[in-house]
Protein backbone atom coordinates (compact mmCIF):
# COMPACT_ATOMS: atom_id res chain seq x y z
CA UNK A 1 0.00 0.00 0.00
CA UNK A 2 1.50 3.34 -1.10
CA UNK A 3 2.12 6.31 2.05
CA UNK A 4 -1.05 8.27 2.34
CA UNK A 5 1.25 11.55 2.26
CA UNK A 6 4.60 12.42 3.08
CA UNK A 7 5.38 14.96 5.79
CA UNK A 8 6.98 18.33 4.31
CA UNK A 9 8.26 19.78 6.68
CA UNK A 10 8.22 19.11 10.57
CA UNK A 11 10.70 20.73 11.76
CA UNK A 12 11.74 23.67 12.54
CA UNK A 13 8.56 24.14 14.46
CA UNK A 14 7.44 26.94 16.69
CA UNK A 15 7.95 26.90 20.11
CA UNK A 16 6.28 24.04 22.19
CA UNK A 17 5.13 22.76 18.84
CA UNK A 18 5.05 18.57 19.23
CA UNK A 19 3.93 15.81 16.83
CA UNK A 20 1.65 13.15 18.22
CA UNK A 21 1.96 9.43 17.40
CA UNK A 22 -1.52 7.34 16.37
CA UNK A 23 -1.64 3.96 15.04
CA UNK A 24 -4.46 2.96 13.07
CA UNK A 25 -7.31 4.68 15.56
CA UNK A 26 -4.61 4.35 18.82
CA UNK A 27 -3.22 7.17 20.15
CA UNK A 28 -0.12 6.73 21.52
CA UNK A 29 0.94 8.48 24.95
CA UNK A 30 2.85 11.46 24.05
CA UNK A 31 6.17 11.76 25.30
CA UNK A 32 9.47 12.49 24.14
CA UNK A 33 10.60 9.11 23.29
CA UNK A 34 6.91 8.09 21.03
CA UNK A 35 7.04 11.69 19.39
CA UNK A 36 8.37 11.29 15.39
CA UNK A 37 11.85 12.49 14.57
CA UNK A 38 13.35 13.41 11.44
CA UNK A 39 16.63 12.76 10.53
CA UNK A 40 18.21 12.80 7.39
CA UNK A 41 15.40 13.77 5.70
CA UNK A 42 13.61 11.11 6.86
CA UNK A 43 11.28 11.03 9.19
CA UNK A 44 11.72 8.01 11.96
CA UNK A 45 9.15 6.31 15.08
CA UNK A 46 10.20 3.91 16.83
CA UNK A 47 9.95 0.55 16.32
CA UNK A 48 7.79 -0.74 18.60
CA UNK A 49 4.69 1.32 16.53
CA UNK A 50 5.26 -1.37 13.64
CA UNK A 51 4.91 -4.17 16.57
CA UNK A 52 1.54 -2.91 17.30
CA UNK A 53 0.65 -2.99 13.25
CA UNK A 54 1.25 -7.15 13.60
CA UNK A 55 5.32 -6.68 11.97
CA UNK A 56 7.60 -8.99 14.07
CA UNK A 57 11.04 -7.82 15.73
CA UNK A 58 13.64 -9.46 16.71
CA UNK A 59 16.92 -8.34 17.85
CA UNK A 60 20.17 -9.97 17.73
CA UNK A 61 23.27 -8.32 18.77
CA UNK A 62 22.78 -4.95 16.96
CA UNK A 63 20.93 -6.15 14.51
CA UNK A 64 17.37 -5.70 14.40
CA UNK A 65 14.93 -7.48 11.86
CA UNK A 66 11.42 -6.78 11.49
CA UNK A 67 8.86 -9.22 9.40
CA UNK A 68 5.41 -9.00 7.87
CA UNK A 69 3.82 -10.45 5.19
CA UNK A 70 6.52 -12.43 3.78
CA UNK A 71 9.32 -9.30 4.10
CA UNK A 72 12.30 -8.82 5.88
CA UNK A 73 13.99 -5.76 7.03
CA UNK A 74 17.36 -6.38 8.62
CA UNK A 75 19.03 -2.81 10.80
CA UNK A 76 22.32 -3.29 11.75
CA UNK A 77 22.95 -0.62 14.90
CA UNK A 78 26.81 -0.60 14.68
CA UNK A 79 27.18 -0.99 11.13
CA UNK A 80 24.98 0.97 9.70
CA UNK A 81 23.57 -0.72 7.15
CA UNK A 82 19.86 -2.43 6.04
CA UNK A 83 18.95 -4.70 3.97
CA UNK A 84 16.04 -7.47 2.95
CA UNK A 85 15.26 -11.13 2.70
CA UNK A 86 17.10 -10.62 -0.87
CA UNK A 87 20.06 -8.59 0.43
CA UNK A 88 18.97 -5.53 -1.25
CA UNK A 89 20.24 -2.63 0.56
CA UNK A 90 18.78 0.85 1.36
CA UNK A 91 19.85 4.17 2.49
CA UNK A 92 17.95 4.77 5.03
CA UNK A 93 19.51 3.05 8.87
CA UNK A 94 18.20 3.14 11.89
CA UNK A 95 19.07 5.03 14.65
CA UNK A 96 19.24 4.37 18.95
CA UNK A 97 17.85 7.27 20.87
CA UNK A 98 15.54 7.24 23.94
CA UNK A 99 16.28 4.15 24.88
CA UNK A 100 14.83 2.33 21.89
CA UNK A 101 15.23 1.95 17.90
CA UNK A 102 14.55 4.69 15.92
CA UNK A 103 13.00 3.37 12.40
CA UNK A 104 12.50 5.11 8.82
CA UNK A 105 8.97 5.79 8.46
CA UNK A 106 8.84 5.50 4.29
CA UNK A 107 10.67 2.81 3.89
CA UNK A 108 8.67 -0.24 6.43
CA UNK A 109 5.81 1.42 5.30
CA UNK A 110 6.66 0.40 1.76
CA UNK A 111 8.23 -2.87 2.75
CA UNK A 112 5.08 -4.13 4.81
CA UNK A 113 1.91 -2.60 3.09
CA UNK A 114 1.10 -0.17 5.22
CA UNK A 115 0.04 3.76 5.18
CA UNK A 116 1.16 6.59 6.97
CA UNK A 117 -0.11 10.24 6.83
CA UNK A 118 -0.28 13.36 8.65
CA UNK A 119 -2.48 16.52 9.42
CA UNK A 120 -3.41 19.05 12.11
CA UNK A 121 -5.49 18.86 15.25
CA UNK A 122 -5.61 21.47 17.77
CA UNK A 123 -2.41 23.48 15.94
CA UNK A 124 -0.28 20.66 16.53
CA UNK A 125 0.78 17.93 14.23
CA UNK A 126 -0.57 14.20 14.07
CA UNK A 127 1.67 11.26 12.29
CA UNK A 128 -0.86 8.34 11.90
CA UNK A 129 0.52 4.66 10.65
CA UNK A 130 -2.42 2.41 9.65
CA UNK A 131 -3.20 -1.21 8.25
CA UNK A 132 -6.17 0.39 5.99
CA UNK A 133 -8.72 -0.90 8.86
CA UNK A 134 -9.03 1.99 10.43
CA UNK A 135 -11.60 4.90 10.32
CA UNK A 136 -10.41 8.07 8.14
CA UNK A 137 -8.02 11.04 8.78
CA UNK A 138 -11.24 13.33 9.08
CA UNK A 139 -12.96 11.18 11.46
CA UNK A 140 -10.14 10.01 13.75
CA UNK A 141 -9.55 13.84 14.02
CA UNK A 142 -12.94 14.58 15.26
CA UNK A 143 -13.28 11.85 17.64
CA UNK A 144 -9.95 12.84 19.09
CA UNK A 145 -9.85 16.25 19.30
CA UNK A 146 -10.37 16.13 22.75
CA UNK A 147 -8.15 13.47 23.84
CA UNK A 148 -4.90 15.15 21.58
CA UNK A 149 -5.42 18.63 23.15
CA UNK A 150 -5.61 16.62 26.83
CA UNK A 151 -2.23 14.82 25.87
CA UNK A 152 -0.67 18.41 24.72
CA UNK A 153 -1.90 19.99 27.73
CA UNK A 154 -0.35 17.39 29.90
CA UNK A 155 2.76 17.23 28.27
CA UNK A 156 3.47 20.73 28.55
CA UNK A 157 2.39 20.76 32.32
CA UNK A 158 -1.01 22.43 31.47
CA UNK A 159 -4.21 22.11 34.08
CA UNK A 160 -6.73 20.69 32.66
CA UNK A 161 -10.06 23.13 34.28
CA UNK A 162 -12.42 20.58 33.37
CA UNK A 163 -10.14 17.81 36.08
CA UNK A 164 -10.27 18.19 39.59
CA UNK A 165 -7.38 19.98 41.13
CA UNK A 166 -7.11 20.87 37.47
CA UNK A 167 -7.82 24.75 38.30
CA UNK A 168 -5.44 27.45 39.83
CA UNK A 169 -6.28 27.08 43.11
CA UNK A 170 -6.65 23.68 45.23
CA UNK A 171 -9.87 22.27 46.85
CA UNK A 172 -8.53 25.25 49.76
CA UNK A 173 -8.07 28.07 47.68
CA UNK A 174 -4.46 27.52 47.75
CA UNK A 175 -2.40 27.91 45.07
CA UNK A 176 -1.04 25.01 43.51
CA UNK A 177 2.72 25.22 42.30
CA UNK A 178 3.15 23.27 38.76
CA UNK A 179 5.71 20.61 38.01
CA UNK A 180 7.58 23.13 35.41
CA UNK A 181 6.94 26.21 34.42
CA UNK A 182 5.30 27.23 30.81
CA UNK A 183 7.96 27.17 27.65
CA UNK A 184 8.57 30.95 27.20
CA UNK A 185 6.84 32.77 23.14
CA UNK A 186 9.67 33.40 20.92
CA UNK A 187 9.40 37.05 19.70
CA UNK A 188 9.80 37.44 16.40
CA UNK A 189 9.91 40.93 15.78
CA UNK A 190 12.84 41.70 18.69
CA UNK A 191 13.93 45.04 19.07
CA UNK A 192 17.76 43.80 19.53
CA UNK A 193 19.36 40.32 18.32
CA UNK A 194 23.13 39.08 18.76
CA UNK A 195 25.23 40.17 16.14
CA UNK A 196 26.40 36.69 15.30
CA UNK A 197 25.93 33.62 16.65
CA UNK A 198 29.09 30.61 17.20
CA UNK A 199 27.10 27.11 17.55
CA UNK A 200 29.42 24.74 19.55
CA UNK A 201 29.00 21.42 20.56
CA UNK A 202 30.46 19.42 24.06
CA UNK A 203 31.45 15.81 24.58
CA UNK A 204 31.62 13.14 23.07
CA UNK A 205 29.73 11.53 19.68
CA UNK A 206 26.86 9.79 20.30
CA UNK A 207 23.88 7.79 18.61
CA UNK A 208 22.25 11.37 17.95
CA UNK A 209 24.78 13.35 16.49
CA UNK A 210 24.78 11.74 12.96
CA UNK A 211 21.04 13.72 13.11
CA UNK A 212 22.28 16.60 14.71
CA UNK A 213 24.73 17.03 11.37
CA UNK A 214 22.08 16.41 9.59
CA UNK A 215 20.21 19.19 10.97
CA UNK A 216 22.99 21.62 10.06
CA UNK A 217 23.69 20.19 6.94
CA UNK A 218 20.08 21.13 5.84
CA UNK A 219 20.41 24.67 7.48
CA UNK A 220 23.74 25.22 5.75
CA UNK A 221 25.08 26.06 9.32
CA UNK A 222 28.84 25.40 10.55
CA UNK A 223 29.52 24.71 14.22
CA UNK A 224 32.81 23.85 16.45
CA UNK A 225 32.51 20.62 17.86
CA UNK A 226 34.37 20.12 21.41
CA UNK A 227 35.49 16.80 21.78
CA UNK A 228 37.23 15.07 25.12
CA UNK A 229 40.39 14.41 25.16
CA UNK A 230 39.88 11.00 26.23
CA UNK A 231 39.62 9.64 22.99
CA UNK A 232 38.39 6.64 23.78
CA UNK A 233 35.11 7.89 24.24
CA UNK A 234 34.58 8.94 20.17
CA UNK A 235 32.72 7.24 18.09
CA UNK A 236 35.33 7.48 15.21
CA UNK A 237 33.40 7.20 11.81
CA UNK A 238 31.27 10.17 13.09
CA UNK A 239 34.39 12.64 13.83
CA UNK A 240 35.28 11.94 10.56
CA UNK A 241 31.71 13.08 9.20
CA UNK A 242 32.22 16.08 11.36
CA UNK A 243 35.69 17.18 9.92
CA UNK A 244 34.45 16.08 6.19
CA UNK A 245 31.88 18.59 6.44
CA UNK A 246 33.69 21.41 7.00
CA UNK A 247 32.58 22.16 11.09
CA UNK A 248 35.62 22.94 13.40
CA UNK A 249 37.13 20.38 15.63
CA UNK A 250 38.26 21.41 18.84
CA UNK A 251 39.17 19.71 22.25
CA UNK A 252 37.61 19.73 25.54
CA UNK A 253 39.37 19.30 29.09
CA UNK A 254 37.98 18.67 31.88
CA UNK A 255 40.18 20.23 34.59
CA UNK A 256 40.82 21.79 37.66
CA UNK A 257 43.73 24.51 39.23
CA UNK A 258 45.30 21.19 40.61
CA UNK A 259 45.85 20.14 37.47
CA UNK A 260 50.04 19.37 36.17
CA UNK A 261 50.17 21.84 33.19
CA UNK A 262 52.24 19.81 31.51
CA UNK A 263 50.36 16.81 31.78
CA UNK A 264 47.53 18.73 30.81
CA UNK A 265 49.56 19.96 27.55
CA UNK A 266 50.52 15.88 27.04
CA UNK A 267 46.78 15.29 26.80
CA UNK A 268 45.73 17.44 24.60
CA UNK A 269 48.67 16.57 22.10
CA UNK A 270 47.80 13.00 22.64
CA UNK A 271 44.02 13.69 21.64
CA UNK A 272 45.36 15.77 18.34
CA UNK A 273 47.56 12.72 17.95
CA UNK A 274 44.27 10.42 17.24
CA UNK A 275 42.05 13.14 15.55
CA UNK A 276 45.02 13.28 13.19
CA UNK A 277 45.25 9.65 12.33
CA UNK A 278 41.25 10.14 11.90
CA UNK A 279 40.90 13.24 9.85
CA UNK A 280 44.02 14.13 8.84
CA UNK A 281 43.95 17.49 10.40
CA UNK A 282 44.86 18.65 14.05
CA UNK A 283 43.15 21.50 16.26
CA UNK A 284 44.83 24.41 18.50
CA UNK A 285 40.33 25.50 19.57
CA UNK A 286 40.07 24.22 23.24
CA UNK A 287 37.53 24.64 26.33
CA UNK A 288 37.53 23.33 29.99
CA UNK A 289 34.12 22.13 31.05
CA UNK A 290 34.06 23.94 33.74
CA UNK A 291 34.95 26.81 31.80
CA UNK A 292 38.75 28.50 31.55
CA UNK A 293 37.73 30.61 34.08
CA UNK A 294 38.89 27.73 36.50
CA UNK A 295 42.36 27.25 34.92
CA UNK A 296 44.99 29.44 37.04
CA UNK A 297 47.33 31.81 35.27
CA UNK A 298 50.20 28.87 34.44
CA UNK A 299 47.59 26.53 32.81
CA UNK A 300 46.68 29.41 30.76
CA UNK A 301 49.94 30.67 29.93
CA UNK A 302 51.29 26.94 29.18
CA UNK A 303 48.33 26.41 26.48
CA UNK A 304 48.86 29.68 24.76
CA UNK A 305 52.10 28.47 24.58
CA UNK A 306 51.87 25.26 22.94
CA UNK A 307 49.75 27.23 20.09
CA UNK A 308 46.38 26.70 21.52
CA UNK A 309 43.52 29.31 22.35
CA UNK A 310 40.96 29.20 24.48
CA UNK A 311 36.92 29.10 23.94
CA UNK A 312 34.32 29.08 25.95
CA UNK A 313 30.79 29.05 25.70
CA UNK A 314 28.42 32.37 27.02
CA UNK A 315 25.18 30.50 27.15
CA UNK A 316 23.97 26.92 27.67
CA UNK A 317 21.22 26.06 25.19
CA UNK A 318 19.69 23.40 27.99
CA UNK A 319 19.19 20.77 25.34
CA UNK A 320 20.75 17.82 27.35
CA UNK A 321 18.13 17.96 30.10
CA UNK A 322 15.30 20.19 28.68
CA UNK A 323 12.75 19.40 25.59
CA UNK A 324 13.54 20.70 22.50
CA UNK A 325 10.97 23.05 22.43
CA UNK A 326 11.81 24.26 25.79
CA UNK A 327 15.46 24.72 24.58
CA UNK A 328 15.23 26.31 21.27
CA UNK A 329 12.55 28.39 23.21
CA UNK A 330 15.03 29.92 25.90
CA UNK A 331 17.74 30.38 23.63
CA UNK A 332 15.60 32.57 21.24
CA UNK A 333 14.36 34.62 24.03
CA UNK A 334 17.88 35.20 25.38
CA UNK A 335 18.50 36.18 21.81
CA UNK A 336 16.38 39.21 21.90
CA UNK A 337 17.97 40.33 25.20
CA UNK A 338 21.17 41.41 23.76
CA UNK A 339 23.24 42.84 20.78
CA UNK A 340 26.40 40.93 21.49
CA UNK A 341 27.99 37.85 19.73
CA UNK A 342 26.67 34.86 21.48
CA UNK A 343 28.38 31.49 21.85
CA UNK A 344 25.90 28.77 22.26
CA UNK A 345 26.65 25.43 23.34
CA UNK A 346 24.93 22.08 22.37
CA UNK A 347 25.07 18.66 23.27
CA UNK A 348 24.49 15.14 21.92
CA UNK A 349 21.35 14.67 23.67
CA UNK A 350 17.98 13.25 21.89
CA UNK A 351 17.07 17.02 21.82
CA UNK A 352 19.62 18.27 20.24
CA UNK A 353 18.94 17.45 16.58
CA UNK A 354 15.78 19.11 16.62
CA UNK A 355 16.62 22.71 19.53
CA UNK A 356 19.26 22.96 15.95
CA UNK A 357 16.56 22.79 13.37
CA UNK A 358 14.38 25.08 15.73
CA UNK A 359 17.24 27.85 16.48
CA UNK A 360 18.58 27.77 12.40
CA UNK A 361 14.98 28.46 11.27
CA UNK A 362 14.89 31.30 13.97
CA UNK A 363 18.05 32.90 12.95
CA UNK A 364 17.65 32.84 9.73
CA UNK A 365 14.14 34.62 10.19
CA UNK A 366 16.32 37.17 12.07
CA UNK A 367 18.54 37.31 9.76
CA UNK A 368 21.39 36.45 12.80
CA UNK A 369 24.65 35.37 11.30
CA UNK A 370 26.37 32.21 12.55
CA UNK A 371 29.99 32.43 13.13
CA UNK A 372 33.01 29.97 12.56
CA UNK A 373 35.58 29.52 15.41
CA UNK A 374 39.45 29.14 13.50
CA UNK A 375 42.57 29.62 14.77
CA UNK A 376 42.70 33.25 13.72
CA UNK A 377 39.41 34.49 15.80
CA UNK A 378 40.05 36.42 18.62
CA UNK A 379 38.90 34.01 21.06
CA UNK A 380 35.89 34.24 23.85
CA UNK A 381 36.33 32.72 27.48
CA UNK A 382 35.37 33.12 31.04
CA UNK A 383 38.77 34.33 32.06
CA UNK A 384 38.80 37.31 29.30
CA UNK A 385 42.46 35.82 28.15
CA UNK A 386 42.20 36.69 24.06
CA UNK A 387 45.53 35.73 22.94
Amino acid sequence: MLCAALLLQLLPAPAGAVTLTAVNDTLLPLSDSTMPTRMGGELYVPYSVFVSLGVSAMSEGSVLSLRANGEMLSFSLDEGYVYDQHFNSYTSPAYSMNGTVYVPVTLCCGKFGLGYSTFSVAGETVLRVTDGTAQSDSSFAAAKAEEIENAINTYRGIADPSQPGGDASGPSGGSQTQTEPPIPEVEEEPAQKPAGVYLTFYGAPTANTPAVLDALSAAARQAAFFLPVNTASWADDTVRRIVAQGHTPALLLDVDAQTDSAAMVDSLAAANERLTLLTGVSTRIVSNDSGCAALTEAQRNALIAAGYRLWDATLDAGDASQSAARAYATTAQYFTSTSATVVVRLHHSRATAQTVQSLAGYMSRQNIPTLRITLSTTPINGADDVR
